[in-house]
This record gives structure tokens, sequence and C-alpha cells, in this order.
């Protein structure tokens, strides 16, 4: 039963970015219940079989993916939701096939290379800044960092109910840890909670209960693609690329930062079922699985094993029937914020040194601290420090794999066709 409390943290942090996705895509046309109700499935399936294989760690569709997806592809260049399923569709059913390749071909170590391929610096450094990356993503939900004319950030303002209720619930959390209390976290998560509730700036729904519904609306939608004849061939490709690397390196680069010692057999594993559960999410309607940021949020609790996992997908279960109250919940961003802060500090401080080595080692590990956090995306701040590593490695005279620079050739082309001219 200890397990059980860091399981329910977990579900809930994961609740904002499952009612995040349709909230997104509705922009787009696509209907909330279906997208919702499909998301959550998703979420449960995927932390089941990560659970099976040992793992303290959420599989659940990606909320940096479908933002970037609805603002870049569908909303600035007209492509139909139904036509990025496809897409995601077709890249994950190639994906698996190649994955289900290298897993069960008799010669082993086909994907050894890739777990073993990037330098300390960028491995170990992955935790520290997945971690940095939930801290200021909980600051700005908590509204204590906000954007400004003038700087990049600047302090939120005190006035703002969200901001002080923020800063008790992180205090509240931070003392906890202080005496060394292993649910400090959930506490946090509680005193915000329970204020908000009480000074009325949330409130329990008429009806807080809803029958999952909608999946008739987004199920299979994308044999109803369209537009499909204004995209040309080389788009397609270009897409399709930036889909390929986001889930192979966003899966590893969470996987690795929130599973460290996972071994290679639950590595392969992990990608090929994520890759296979990302085609059965694109045929009833939401975006590719990913390995869930959110995880961190229960194993600050303590969660170390799988029955975190079964947990959390019990708790999901019961959001299906939630939305209306998790809706109510979310929308008062505070009582959230220090499960993203606490989750944050946890992972920076089991982060090993990184900021050692080599004037590549340095910049390298600088770029991924930098990024990660101004984009939420784990591939850009995985190639952005690969690009600079090895960059500045070979003008060293420094040793630099042919399968390293193989990858940043696909990182570069990554940057170029998913961020600057796609489409």
């Amino acid at each position: 039963m200890q397990e059980m409390l860091p399981g329910f943290l977990t579900a809930a942090s994961l609740a904002a970015s499952l009612l995040l996705i349709p909230t997104l895509l509705v922009q787009t046309g696509a209907p909330f219940m279906g997208i919702y109700t499909a998301s959550v499935l998703m979420a449960i399936a995927g932390t089941l079989v990560f659970a099976r294989l040992d793992l303290p760690v959420v599989a659940a569709p990606g909320a940096a993916l479908t933002s970037w997806l609805v603002a870049v592809v569908m909303l600035a260049h007209g492509v139909s939701w139904q036509m990025v399923l496809f897409l995601g569709a077709v890249v994950s059913l190639v994906l698996t096939a190649a994955l289900a390749f290298a897993v069960f071909s008799r010669r082993p170590g086909r994907l050894e290379g890739l777990v073993q391929l990037f330098p300390p610096c960028i491995a170990d450094g992955l935790q520290g800044a997945l971690g940095l990356m939930l801290l200021v993503q909980g600051l700005y939900q908590g509204h204590l960092l906000m954007s400004s004319p003038v700087a990049p950030v600047q302090l939120g303002n005190m006035a703002d109910p969200v901001a002080y209720l923020s800063l008790v619930g992180i205090i509240a959390m931070l003392a906890l840890m202080a005496v060394g209390a292993r649910w400090a976290v959930f506490g946090g998560v509680l005193v915000s909670a329970v204020l908000a509730f009480i000074g009325g700036f949330w409130v329990l729904p008429d009806a807080p209960f809803f029958l999952p519904e909608g999946l008739d609306r987004t199920g299979l939608q994308l044999i109803f693609m369209n537009g499909w004849e204004n995209i040309r061939v080389c788009d397609y490709a270009d897409l399709s690329l930036v889909l390929v690397l986001f889930l192979v390196l966003s899966g590893w680069g969470g996987l690795r930062a929130l599973a460290p010692a996972i071994d290679d057999g639950q590595m392969r594993k992990s990608l090929l079922s994520m890759s296979g559960l990302s085609f059965v999410a694109s045929l009833l309607g939401t975006m590719p699985l990913t390995a869930a940021p959110e995880s961190a949020a229960g194993q600050a609790m303590g969660g170390r094993t799988a029955r975190m996992a079964y947990w959390t997908a019990a708790f999901l279960v019961l959001a299906l029937f939630l939305e209306p109250t998790l809706q109510s919940m979310a929308s008062f961003p505070s009582i959230f914020a220090p499960a993203y802060a606490g989750a944050g500090l946890v992972l920076l401080l089991r982060m090993k040194p990184v900021f050692a080595g080599s004037l590549a080692d340095k910049v390298a590990a600088g770029l991924l601290f930098l990024i990660l956090p101004l984009t939420q995306d784990i591939a850009a701040g995985l190639g952005a420090a690969c690009v600079a590593y090895v960059s500045l490695a070979i003008l060293a005279g420094e040793h630099v794999s042919r399968l390293l620079r193989a990858l940043t050739v696909l990182f570069l082309l990554y940057f170029f066709y998913g961020f600057w001219s796609i489409l």
C-alpha cells in the first residue's frame, strides 16, 4: 500500500496533461470527449505495459508533441487532425516493425548502441534537465513565473490568488521535505487544493461524473483524412522524420531520466511497446505515447516499483469517469504546481555531476539544461546537446563515433524540417 499515494499523485498530475491534449486539438475541429477518452485509455494501457516491465514509469500521449503539432502543423499549415493521425499510424507501424526486428533478432546488441551512444554529459544530464523542466513548468503553472516584455521571464504577481496559493503549497512541501516526510509533495498539493477550495477558487461541479464517450467520433477517423492532395510527398517525409526522432528519442530520454537503472532488455521492450501502442492510439484518435515526465511526481513520494504504475493505472480508470471534476480542478492550476515543482527538485537532487570534462561536455550539458525547460521537448534538448557536443569534440580533435555523427545529421534535419521550414 505504500505505493498507493505515489500512484495517486502521478495520476492526478498526469490528468492535467490528459486534459490539455483534447483542449489543444479542439482548435483543429477534433471532438473533446472522444480525444479525452482515447487519451486516458491509452495512458492506462501504456502504464500497465510499463508495470509489467517492472518500471515505475507512466506512458501517455505527449502534451509537448501535441502542442507542436497543433501550432505548427495543423493550425499554421492547415493539415487536418485526421491527416496527422494517419501519419502517426504509419510512422508508429514502421517503427514498431523495425524495433521488433531489433528486439527479436537472434543477433543481440542491435539496440545497445543507442543506449550507450550518448556521452555521459548528456546521458547523465537528462535526469537533471528533466527535473529543471518540471520545476519551471510548476512555477509557470503556479503563476510564480510569467512572461515579461523586457526579459525572458519575471516573477509573478502575489495579488494573483493562483500565485500566492502556489507559493504556500510549495513552501509547505519544502518544509515537509526538510523534516523528512515521505509524503511531502502530496502534502504540498493537499495544502494548495484545500485552501483553493475554501477560498472558492474551484468547486465541485453539479455533475462530477460522466460516462466515457466520443470514441465513435475519433476512432478510425484517420481513414477520413482530408487535404492530403494539397501536401507534397517531401512534406510527408519531413513530418515522418520529425515524428520518428521525437518518438524514439523522447521515449529513450524519458526512460533514461525516470528509470536510471533500466537495463537494455527493458529499454528495448519499452520502446517497442510504446511504438506499438502509439499505432493503436492513432486508430483510437489520440497522439503517440511517450514516457510521461509526470512519473517523477510519484517517484518524489517514494514510488520505486512497478506497484506505483499499477496504482496509477487504477486511478486513471477513475479519471475516465471524473472528467468534469478534473476539469474544475485544472481550471485553478495552483493545485498541481507543488507536484511539478517537487518532482523536479527530486530529479535534480538525484543528478550526477555533469558540468565537468572538456568544453564539449560542458556546452552540451548547458544546452540540455537550457532547452528542455524552454521548449518542454526532450528530443529538441537532446538534439541541441548532441549537435554542440559533436561539433566541438571534432574541432578539438576528440574521437566521436560514426553512429553519433550520423545521429547528429538526423538532428540537423529534425531542426531544419521540424522547426524552421516544415511544410
